[in-house]
């Protein structure tokens, strides 16, 4: 696919990433529901989360989700590589400022630039006050060249283009969501892929499932089913073996917007 997604594409994900946090959830457990002027809420796992921080939440783990896949970038794979927990207020600048920007830089050899003041947004909408904006030069990969200009605020940057049908990939399962006090908190399943081409041919046909991008643990290799792999197959087959991984965005309560707290690896 290639790097820059039009609007359509992108609320699309969003949708799906959306309807994706009640998991496993049967559809008549899935209600829109208005009560006077009350803003509308969905009802997920049994706890009631309004729609305006549903779509916050959904946002900033699109954007994650979308940053910290691209093969390409040294920051593949940035939130599971975590023993424990990673608190946003420890997270590294560059990683924070790539998520921030990631959505807006489109594959290109020919330099080209992002205004600061809309990185900043963006990064704020993501961390709130968890972490400081500092912006600064961005160490993405050979294939990434991020500059920040101190002069006038921007960045300029050249970016790789994803033609591959089958990049090996994070697939990622939301199983359960929370609500305590300020924060919601949605627990994920996640696995690592490698896509597999048949011998003599550039056919993909399998694919190998790890625990993640170390490879240092296969789980499983499944055959493609209409040359796609079935993730309902997979965890019902391993799902046992994956981390899963809580992520917990936080209310600021001066302006009721929810921002990226911590993600913790459990068992």
């Amino acid at each position: 696919m290639e790097r820059k997604k039009g609007p359509v594409v992108l609320i699309i994900i969003l949708l799906v990433i959306i309807l994706g946090l009640a998991g496993y959830i049967a559809v008549d457990k899935l209600f829109l529901s208005k009560k006077g002027d009350e803003t509308s809420v969905m009802v997920i796992d049994d706890v009631n989360i309004d729609l305006n921080v549903l779509y916050q939440v959904a946002d900033i783990m699109g954007k994650f989700d979308r940053a910290y896949n691209d093969v390409n970038s040294s920051y593949f794979g940035y939130l599971y590589n975590t023993q424990s927990n990673l608190y946003a207020d420890k997270f590294d600048n560059g990683a924070a400022l790539y998520a921030a920007m990631y959505d807006d830089m489109i594959g290109t050899s020919t330099a080209q630039y992002l205004i600061g003041g809309n990185v900043k947004a963006s990064f704020e909408q993501i961390f709130g006050k968890n972490l400081a904006y500092k912006p600064a030069d961005v160490a993405a990969g050979k294939t990434f060249n991020i500059k920040y200009n101190e002069g006038n605020g921007n960045f300029t940057y050249t970016a790789p283009e994803i033609a591959e049908t089958y990049s090996n990939e994070y697939v990622i399962r939301n199983v359960k969501t929370d609500l305590k006090e300020d924060k919601v908190m949605i627990t994920r399943r996640v696995f690592f892929v490698e896509y597999q081409k048949s011998a003599g041919s550039e056919d993909v046909t399998q694919a190998k499932v790890y625990t993640n991008h170390n490879k240092s643990k296969l789980v499983g290799t499944l055959n493609l089913r209409n040359n796609v792999l079935s993730v309902d197959e997979v965890l019902a087959k391993y799902g046992s073996k994956f981390d899963k991984f809580v992520y917990t965005f936080e209310k600021n309560e001066s302006t009721d917007e929810y921002s990226f707290y911590s993600i913790e690896k459990v068992r």
